[in-house]
Parts: structure tokens; C-alpha cells; sequence
């Protein structure tokens, strides 16, 4: 009687262990689905970015706005340079560009810093030349303590946390605020394919929308700059300094300052 009591007990290691192995089954299929939706959601997103999809026309959407900054800014264009405008796209470019290129160096030691600016070291003299041209001084680069702090780089150049674009607004013009901040825009998004590898870097292109057409710059000029239409690294790198030269042509519609150049 004791040994068929015994029975059932024996049983139960047995069928534990296929209720384990279930779960086990069960995880590794849903982890396996969620990487798989994951990936999907990711290379839709890519694709969408690539191709400058925007939920929202930033022509249509900040149209409004634009013709109040414009008005805003009309009188105190007046005398200005016709330079000026380039001058300052050209500033905010190097500046977005830098940011790029050293925020993920975070803060390091000044002589640690020096080495790693040598190779760009004539795009920091050049944006020293710009902005003393523009009237601000001299500008330093956002400090990048932790990875977070690069990982936010875009939010933190467009909630302008280095007061760099306010100071280029009292400076000159509303406009030519938001011209300096598509520049910024456009400059990391520059070296970000410059350092790419394989996969090409997503354009910002709600917010190079939105400036540019702030700025008041054409969609025909600010939309190549907000889309990557190469697959191969080289073509879009060559397609995107071609676009950038474009819309710098625009802004000196009659001379060109001598000594801008884009960044190497």
C-alpha cells in the first residue's frame, strides 16, 4: 500500500520539469518576437527618416509663424550685409558640426581636448572668424559629461543650451536665428555621415523643416538636406555637401565671402 502511495510523488520531478520547460518555450518565443517587432519598428522608422517623411508639411505647418518672424526681422535687415545671412548658416553649421565631432569625447582633460581638436582644428578657427564676424565673440562648444548628455545632443543644440542662437538673435535678426539653428542641424548631421560606417544617420528633418522655412529658406533647397536618398555612405555624403553648397549659393545670391568653405 506504502509503495502505490508512493507512485504519484515520483511523478511530480517529471512534470515540474515539463511546466518549467514550457515557460522557458513561451519566453524564448515571445523574446524572439519582440526582437523581430523590435527590428521591424527600427528599419521602418530608418526607412521613413531616410526618405525626409514628416507627420506634418513644416511649409505648411509653420507658415503662420514664418511671416510673423519676417515681419519681426524686416527693419533690422535693412542694413545689413548681404553676407550676413550666409555668415551666419555658415557659423551654425561648424557649430552643430563640432558638437558632433567632439561631444562624444564628453569633457576631457584641456590637454587631452587639444589632441583630439587637431583634426579639426581649422573648422574651430574658421567659426571663431564667423562669429566675430556676426558679432557674438568667440563660442565654445556644449560640455559632454556623460553619454547621455551626447545622446540628447540634438535636443540639447535645438533647446539652444548654450545660448548660442539667442546670442546670434540679439546680434542680428529672428530670421537669421533660426537660419543659424538649420545650420546647427544640418553641421551635425554632416559629420555624422562623415563618421558613419554602415548605417547612414537619420537627418533631423521636422526640425531642418521647421527652421528652414522659419529662416525662410525654399523646401526645394532644405529638402535634400533633410533625406538620404544614396544607400552607399559616399554617394550620400557627396549628395548632402552638394545640397549644402546649394543653399549657401542661395543666401549670396550676388558674391560669395572669400575663405568659407564647408568643413574639411
Amino acid at each position: 500500500m506504502a509503495m502505490n502511495e508512493s507512485r504519484p510523488n515520483a511523478s511530480v520531478p517529471g512534470g515540474v520539469w515539463r511546466d518549467r520547460r514550457r515557460i522557458l518555450l513561451a519566453t524564448l518565443v515571445l523574446t524572439l518576437l519582440y526582437l523581430s517587432l523590435q527590428r521591424l519598428w527600427w528599419w521602418g522608422a530608418y526607412q521613413l527618416g531616410r526618405s525626409g517623411f514628416t507627420v506634418n508639411n513644416p511649409t505648411e505647418l509653420y507658415a503662420d509663424e514664418a511671416a510673423s518672424v519676417a515681419s519681426r526681422s524686416r527693419t533690422r535687415e535693412a542694413s545689413f550685409s548681404l553676407r550676413l545671412p550666409r555668415t551666419v548658416f555658415q557659423a551654425g553649421l561648424l557649430y552643430g558640426y563640432l558638437n558632433q565631432w567632439l561631444g562624444g569625447y564628453g569633457s576631457p582633460p584641456p590637454a587631452t581636448l587639444r589632441i583630439l581638436q587637431r583634426p579639426v582644428q581649422r573648422q574651430i578657427q574658421q567659426l571663431d572668424t564667423l562669429t566675430a564676424d556676426i558679432g557674438i565673440g568667440r563660442v565654445e562648444r556644449l560640455p559632454m559629461r556623460t553619454a547621455a548628455d551626447f545622446l540628447q545632443l540634438t535636443e540639447r543644440l535645438e533647446a539652444d543650451a548654450g545660448g548660442i542662437a539667442a546670442r546670434v538673435e540679439r546680434a542680428t535678426s529672428p530670421r537669421l536665428r533660426h537660419l543659424f539653428l538649420l545650420g546647427v542641424h544640418v553641421g551635425t548631421e554632416l559629420a555624422a555621415l562623415e563618421s558613419a560606417t554602415t548605417l547612414l544617420p537619420i537627418p533631423a528633418t521636422p526640425l531642418i523643416g521647421k527652421h528652414a522655412t522659419l529662416a525662410g529658406i525654399g523646401e526645394e533647397l532644405w529638402r535634400p538636406l533633410a533625406r538620404l536618398p544614396a544607400d552607399q555612405q559616399t554617394q550620400a555624403l557627396q549628395a548632402y555637401r552638394a545640397a549644402i553648397r546649394d543653399l549657401e549659393t542661395s543666401l549670396s545670391p550676388r558674391r560669395a565671402p572669400a575663405g568659407a568653405a564647408l568643413p574639411r
